[in-house]
């Protein structure tokens, strides 16, 4: 006789707490080396990009509705409506969540060849989550994460990737100058996006593999990492001082790999 299936019932049950903790908090995901992926969409986004699903906790309802989430062939935990909700946060709970190992890459998995993002104290999630949505959308190879950046795989990040997450490289990285000089030597292109002393975008033709840097709206990028790259090129606009991160990284993004992808 098949053993039935185990089912949380309780919103105080250990499981429950943890998974709590895992989806309000990125710092302690990212501690534990696991995330939560919430929602049937996500839930089978990181399933097909190969990334590790160690169970999957799903209501009885959800998976009547969605059993394209059902039939990932992961573990399954049942757990009743109650439980769902207090893991959304939300009333309207699909009821699907996905306990998934992170991934974990280094430099050493840059490819000379290919075309990164390269993202300085970049705090905004949805900023960050949409960076690396036009990153995938425009064939490049990966995201790299200085001290400082909002946490990829938190709840914001991940629904603003749309699952670009699973789908890159995320590198990070404590020295962010240090890396870009390392890749300079690995010979790619480093390329800052900063006012002065800046070639505009029409006007600048990177060879080879290219590494686009992009700070946070209100500071921009320091100093050493601006000193740290080749070439520092700007997007021409008027009437205003600047963009937002995320549509300053797009619009590069297409200039340098997207445009040529079309």
């Amino acid at each position: 006789m098949t053993p039935p299936i185990p089912e949380l019932t309780s919103r105080e049950n250990d499981q429950v707490k943890y998974l709590k903790k895992l989806l309000e908090k990125p710092s302690f995901a990212r501690q534990e080396g696991v995330f939560v992926a919430q929602g049937a969409k996500l839930c089978c986004t990181a399933a097909e990009s190969g990334i590790a699903i160690k169970n999957l906790y799903c209501t009885r309802q959800a998976a009547k509705r969605w059993p394209q989430v059902f039939a990932l062939g992961c573990p399954v935990v049942w757990i009743s409506e109650p439980v769902a909700d207090k893991l959304s946060g939300m009333p309207s709970a699909q009821g699907a969540f996905a306990l998934c190992e992170m991934p974990q890459f280094s430099s050493l998995d840059i490819d000379p060849a290919g075309y990164y993002i390269a993202l300085e104290s970049v705090q905004d999630p949805a900023n960050l989550g949409a960076v690396m949505r036009s990153a995938a959308a425009f064939g490049y190879r990966g995201v790299v994460l200085s001290a400082g950046c909002a946490e990829p795989f938190g709840q914001k990040a991940m629904r603003a990737s749309m699952g670009a997450v699973f789908k890159l490289p995320v590198i990070r990285t404590e020295d962010l100058p240090g890396l870009l000089q390392q890749l300079a030597k690995r010979g790619m292109t480093t390329a800052a996006a900063a006012l002065r002393n800046s070639a505009d975008i029409r006007t600048f033709s990177p060879s080879g593999g290219l590494v686009l840097v992009i700070g946070s709206e209100g500071q921009g990028l320091t100093e050493q990492t601006i000193a740290a790259c080749q070439q520092a090129v700007r997007i021409p606009i008027e009437g205003m001082e600047s963009l937002n991160a995320a549509v300053a990284a797009s619009i590069l993004m297409w200039e340098y790999g997207g445009k040529q992808r079309g």
